[in-house]
């Protein structure tokens, strides 16, 4: 089954993406202690917590050294899919909203708002007071629209859409800049110019494999493919590079 082999590809994604040399845990932001994994995932890292979201609930886990434990959890609703820590906040992608919650306090989530749209199965990433958000139709979620929304959180009491584009088969997603990149899986991913947010402009489109998620920093982005994990330098300019691949035996497997 093709989620069966990307539960595989997911675990080695974030290995590769959380581990540095020296076998420490990475961060997005080491001042902050962020850990990043794609947009496709269950949980985040925020400091000495992790943060997971199950079918309902965000579980809340103490991950300092020599400890893991599970500290409290807070009930959302149904059909939480995906989490993304980004400073004080939680933003949770479900099948019918994007959710908002304040971790001021870090073992109490507390809710802030739930941005509703088309139920669809819905990604977010976050960077500065934007979300980006993407819904695919036609799977277990809905048969609605497949759509890349761009929303205003500057006041997360009040989310505002700035745009909305159609796409094809939208999965995970990245942003670094005024990059966006945006998995269609078996159309493969897209790489987008979003300097201008009400017109983007697409830079870049491989097409050769099932693209699933990917996570874009410093230059580099690592895609989860069907057939394997994918690296690649990318720039505005330069469009997309390959660097490496690491393949998936799919026969095997």
């Amino acid at each position: 089954m093709r989620y069966d082999r990307l539960t595989l590809y997911i675990g080695l994604f974030v290995l590769l993406l959380g581990c540095e040399s020296d076998g420490t845990f990475s961060s997005a932001d080491s001042s902050s202690g962020t850990g990043q994994g794609g947009s496709m995932t269950r949980f985040a890292i925020q400091g000495n917590r992790m943060y997971v979201a199950d079918q309902s609930s965000i579980k809340v886990f103490d991950i300092t050294e020599d400890n893991f434990a599970q500290l409290t959890e807070t009930k959302v609703g149904f059909g939480l899919e995906t989490i993304f820590a980004k400073g004080e906040y939680l933003y949770l992608g479900s099948n019918d909203a994007m959710y908002i919650y304040s971790i001021s306090n870090p073992d109490q989530p507390a809710f802030i708002f739930r941005y509703a749209h088309i139920v669809s199965c819905d990604p977010v990433v976050v960077q500065g007071d934007r979300a980006y958000v993407t819904m695919r139709g036609g799977t277990q979620c809905n048969s609605g629209d497949n759509a890349l929304e761009i929303i205003d959180i500057k006041d997360p009491y009040n989310p505002q859409l700035i745009a909305n584009y159609r796409m094809a088969s939208p999965h995970g997603l990245a942003v670094d800049g005024q990059i966006l990149f945006i998995c269609e899986g078996e159309y493969g991913v897209r790489m987008f110019d979003i300097a201008n947010e009400r017109n983007i402009r697409e830079i870049e489109h491989i097409e050769e494999y099932f693209a699933y998620d990917i996570i874009a920093r410093s230059g580099v982005a690592t895609v989860t493919g069907e057939d394997g994990i994918f690296q690649y330098t990318y720039g505005a300019q330069t469009g997309m590079d390959l660097l490496s691949k690491i393949p998936v035996d799919r026969e095997a497997l």
